[in-house]
């Protein structure tokens, strides 16, 4: 019985794989593909939550683009400071990475989840990229059984590969305005 679930798993990872693939290719806005690239993430990853973070060039900052697993209406307003906090070490070095323990992790910037009343138990965190140049980091956070794998993390990969082109692509017919720090 162990065979035919994973072989199930397999066909819903490359049945999302292709669903992707055809959005990607599709005319949809930009914010449409990024969110069903969160939301497939988090899905096949069995993720309480995800997000995507994109850079903003004249600030380094990371500003939260889509957000799952709720608080969806108050994290856009956040933004990760250059090179703070995991999204932003994988940002800056350009590396993928999973985090078993989050709330050790030097690295975590702690500020969104006091904020937001959230706990970050673990994660995973890939970069976007378009020739070799970050432009954001995407997220799947809390494992809901087990911990977060490799499989888990080239799993984010492949997503982020497919829409970075599309993120970018739109991104230079429409460039986002940028909000100054206050």
């Amino acid at each position: 019985m162990p065979q035919k679930k994973n072989a199930d798993i397999a066909q819903d990872k490359l049945k999302a794989m292709m669903e992707m693939a055809a959005l990607v290719n599709s005319s949809h806005e930009r914010s449409v593909i990024m969110d069903h690239a969160v939301k497939s993430v988090c899905r096949l990853t069995s993720a309480e939550a995800g997000s995507l973070l994109l850079l903003d060039e004249f600030t380094g900052h990371l500003d939260f683009e889509v957000v799952t697993g709720g608080k969806e209406e108050l994290l856009p307003f956040f933004r990760v400071p250059k090179g703070q906090g995991i999204a932003g070490w994988v940002a800056q070095n350009d590396l993928p990475i999973i985090v078993p323990d989050v709330q050790s992790d030097e690295r975590f910037f702690k500020f969104t989840d006091k904020e937001l009343g959230f706990t970050t138990r673990d994660m995973i965190a890939v970069p976007l990229r378009i020739n070799g140049t970050v432009i954001g980091v995407l997220q799947a956070i809390n494992k809901q059984t087990g911990s977060f794998s490799h499989d888990d993390l080239k799993l984010a990969m492949a997503f982020a590969n497919q829409i970075a082109p599309v993120i970018n692509r739109t991104e230079q017919e429409q460039p986002r305005s940028s909000t100054p720090d206050a």
